[in-house]
């Protein structure tokens, strides 16, 4: 009887051993979320743990891996997404000369990432294998990295970032994908550094002349900039005015086009022609010329239009537009060749008194 007690301890101890050996294998995670900003470097903090000796024999450590998955991906025994391995051919492509191993085979195994990308966002796994017994082991949850960047964000937000020129604009530089406690910030316009302004918020009233591309970045990396936040001001429309083609002397018959031009944001939608001498509207609609195909003399007279948008209506002054008669015409070239003729008789004088 003493016998088989004996025995049936000696099964349960068998059974039990390795069941507290198994427990021994361990990763521990100091964080399971972490927040770094795209083009930095960020250390995952990890230790690991193992059974010293297998019966007699001492575990030694053969291989460690960090391997990544997707937010939502599975997590399965065969990823091959290594951001490090002890084998170094074994490192994925996109993780290449980008990781360092700073941990050992003992139990650290910290991980070191730079020049962090968007793409690199997902989540971290340290896997170790020992001998003997060869084991496999996973330490899970894992590591939630997530990838950020600055980004400029209008508050509130509207279609198109549209703003009308004369109203409060309050521009915050925030991040994409998760908060990171930084306290000064460089914002920059079409390039150049916005002076003075170092907090996360800028804030103005706004003028046509601020429509442009926003950046912004933290002071301690300002050379990793948000992508650009294209400020349009709606205005509108000013220095309307009147231009005449072609220039000079017009006669009748010939093709004249009298062309509206403004500065507006959004574009100016709709033009209205004028002629002052009879105090009517000559055209009105979205093209902005008024072509005169056969130029005639009661077309003669003074034309001014007005241009209009959304947002308001611009007057330009008059233009004075004379069309001369062919016999007028007539008249002026002949004045002009007597007298050319008149000069020369008198440069022929001149020269026989001398």
């Amino acid at each position: 009887m003493l016998v088989k007690g004996m025995f049936f301890i000696s099964v349960i101890a068998l059974l039990v051993v390795p069941a507290i050996q198994e427990l021994e294998f361990k990763v521990h995670y100091s964080h399971d979320q972490m927040c770094a900003l795209r083009g930095t470097s960020v250390v995952i903090p990890c230790t690991y743990y193992y059974p010293e000796r297998s019966g007699n024999t001492e575990v030694s450590i053969q291989t460690v891996k960090w391997f990544w998955l997707p937010d939502t991906g599975p997590i399965s025994a065969d990823s091959s997404i290594y951001a490090y391995h002890s084998t170094e051919s074994l490192v994925s492509p996109p993780f290449k000369h980008r990781t360092d191993y700073l941990g050992n085979k003992v139990r650290n195994c910290r991980l070191k990432m730079q020049d962090l990308q968007s793409s690199d966002t997902g989540r971290y796994y340290f896997r170790f294998e020992t001998h003997p017994p060869q084991t496999k082991f996973t330490g899970i949850p894992g590591v939630d990295l997530s990838v950020t960047e600055p980004k400029v964000i209008l508050d509130p937000p509207v279609l198109y970032n549209y703003v009308k020129e004369g109203s409060f604009v309050s521009l915050t530089c925030g991040f994409d994908r998760c908060p990171l406690s930084e306290s000064s910030f460089v914002w920059y316009r079409e390039g150049q550094t916005i002076r003075n302004a170092t907090s996360n918020n800028l804030q103005f009233n706004v003028s046509s002349e601020h429509s442009g591309n926003y950046y912004c970045a933290t002071n301690e990396n300002s050379n990793i900039k948000s992508k650009a936040f294209k400020l349009n001001v709606k205005y509108p429309p000013r220095n309307t005015s009147v231009s005449v083609s072609p220039p000079g002397e017009i006669v009748p018959g010939i093709p004249v086009i009298l062309t509206c031009s403004s500065n507006a944001n959004p574009p100016v939608s709709s033009y209205t022609w004028f002629k002052t001498s009879r105090n009517h509207v000559v055209k009105s609609g979205p093209e902005q010329s008024l072509i005169f195909e056969n130029i005639s003399l009661h077309d003669s007279g003074e034309y001014y239009c007005e241009s209009i948008n959304e947002i308001g209506r611009s007057v330009s002054l008059a233009v004075p537009l004379t069309v001369n008669s062919t016999m007028n015409t007539i008249i002026i070239v002949i004045m002009g060749l007597v007298a050319a003729v008149n000069i020369v008789i008198l440069v022929v004088v001149v020269n026989v008194r001398k």
